[in-house]
C-alpha cells in the first residue's frame, strides 16, 4: 500500500487546534490524516514560530518551515493541505500544483474573486492536480442521508430552500478585515445548496454594514435566490446575534427537511374535520445515515481516492468557486442598488474591494 506524503501549510485552528476543541474525532486536518494508515505528515509551515513548534510536538512532525515555498522545493510531498489566512490560498495552491503534488486540501473559502478562483483551477489542470475545496457539509453523513430522501421523491418535489448563518463569534481580526458572514461562514450555505438543488441562475442581494463598524466588511445580508430547475430560496447572513445559528430547510411539496439548528424531517398527515380534509405537518424519523466517520476524515479520504481513481472531488474548484461566484453576485447586486443579478458574472476581481473604493461598503 503507497503511503503519501503530506505537507500542511498553515497550522492553526482548522489544521490542528481543533483536535482539543471537540469530542468528536477527528475534527481537525492533521487529525484525519494522522487517522488514515496511507498517509503521513511529514512536513508542515506557518509563519508563527509558537503555533508550528506546538504543531510539530503534536504531530510528530520534524520538518518544519517559515517559508512555503521552501517546503516545497525541498519536501517530496504527495498532498498539500492550504489552511491559511484566504488571500493567501491562490498564490499557495498553484505553487503546490506546480511543485507536482497530486493532490491540494484548500480550506474554505476557496479566494476572494473569481479571478483568483480561476488561476487556481487552471494550475491544478494543466499540473493533473486534483483539488478539494473543504466545504465539510458535503462529506457529513446527516447531509447525504437528507439528500438521499429529497432525491427519492417520498417528500414530493422540492419548492423552497431557506437558510440562516448568523452569530458573532470570536475571530481572527483579519476575518473583520477581508471576510464578513458572507465569504466566512455563508459560503458554507451557499455550497450546499447547491449540493441539494443545482446551480444558481440569478441574485438579489444585500451587503451592508449595519451595526459593527470596526469592520471593513458587511455585517448583514439578505440574499434571494433563482435556480436552473425553478427552485427559490432565500438566505439570512449576519454577525449581530450573540448566539451562533446554522440552518437550512427544504420544503417540499408533501414535506420538510430541516438541518443544522432544529434538524428533523415533518411530513404532510391528512386532519379529517367534518368540513373536509387539512393537511398538517407531522414529525417523521430523520433517516439514518450511511456513514458514521467525521466530514474530515471522509473529506481527506475522498481526496486519496481521487488521486488513485482520477477522479474529480465530492467538491472540487469549480464547485469552490460557484459558490464564491454566488457570493461576488450578492455584492454585484449591492452595487448596483440591489437588482437581480443574472449568472454567471463578468467580473473577475474582489468586489469587497469594488465596494470600498466606490464607497457602497
Amino acid at each position: 500500500m503507497k503511503t503519501y506524503r503530506v505537507g500542511i501549510i498553515g497550522c492553526g485552528r482548522i489544521a490542528s487546534k481543533m483536535e482539543d476543541q471537540s469530542d468528536e474525532h477527528p475534527i481537525s486536518i492533521a487529525g484525519a490524516f494522522d487517522a488514515l494508515p496511507n498517509t503521513e505528515i511529514v512536513a508542515a509551515c506557518n509563519r508563527g514560530s509558537e503555533g508550528l513548534s506546538t504543531f510539530g510536538k503534536k504531530w510528530d512532525v520534524d520538518n518544519l518551515y517559515h517559508d512555503y515555498q521552501k517546503m516545497l522545493n525541498k519536501e517530496d510531498l504527495d498532498i498539500i493541505c492550504v489552511a491559511t489566512h484566504p488571500p493567501l490560498h491562490p498564490a499557495m495552491v498553484v505553487a503546490a500544483a506546480e511543485s507536482g503534488a497530486k493532490g491540494v486540501f484548500c480550506e474554505k473559502p476557496m479566494a476572494l474573486s473569481l479571478g483568483d478562483c480561476d488561476r487556481m483551477v487552471k494550475a491544478c489542470e494543466e499540473n493533473r492536480t486534483k483539488l478539494l475545496i473543504n466545504c465539510s457539509r458535503r462529506w457529513s453523513g446527516e447531509y447525504q442521508a437528507a439528500k438521499d430522501l429529497l432525491d427519492s421523491g417520498k417528500l414530493g418535489p422540492l419548492l423552497h430552500v431557506i437558510g440562516h448563518c448568523q452569530g458573532c463569534k470570536p475571530s481572527p481580526d483579519w476575518v473583520a478585515d477581508t471576510e464578513g458572514p458572507l465569504l466566512h461562514d455563508s459560503v458554507h450555505t451557499f455550497d450546499i445548496l447547491r449540493f441539494f438543488v443545482g446551480d444558481v441562475t440569478s441574485v438579489l442581494g444585500t451587503a451592508r454594514r449595519r451595526i459593527r463598524h470596526e469592520f471593513r466588511v458587511e455585517d448583514t445580508s439578505y440574499t434571494l435566490l433563482q435556480f436552473q430547475n425553478g427552485v427559490d430560496g432565500v438566505v439570512i447572513s449576519d454577525e449581530l446575534t450573540e448566539y451562533e445559528r446554522w440552518d437550512l430547510e427544504l420544503q417540499c411539496e408533501k414535506g420538510i427537511i430541516k438541518l443544522g439548528f432544529g434538524a428533523g424531517v415533518w411530513r404532510s398527515q391528512p386532519i379529517d374535520f367534518e368540513s373536509g380534509t387539512w393537511w398538517a405537518l407531522e414529525p417523521d424519523t430523520f433517516p439514518n445515515p450511511s456513514w458514521t466517520e467525521t466530514s474530515m476524515i471522509k473529506a481527506v479520504q475522498d481526496l486519496i481516492n481521487c488521486i488513485q481513481e482520477d477522479r474529480s472531488p465530492r467538491c472540487n474548484g469549480l464547485d469552490g468557486r460557484a459558490a464564491i461566484e454566488i457570493i461576488m453576485a450578492i455584492y454585484e447586486s449591492e452595487r448596483r442598488g440591489n437588482c437581480w443579478v443574472d449568472l454567471p458574472i463578468g467580473v473577475r476581481e474582489s468586489l469587497v474591494d469594488v465596494l470600498r473604493a466606490e464607497e457602497k461598503l
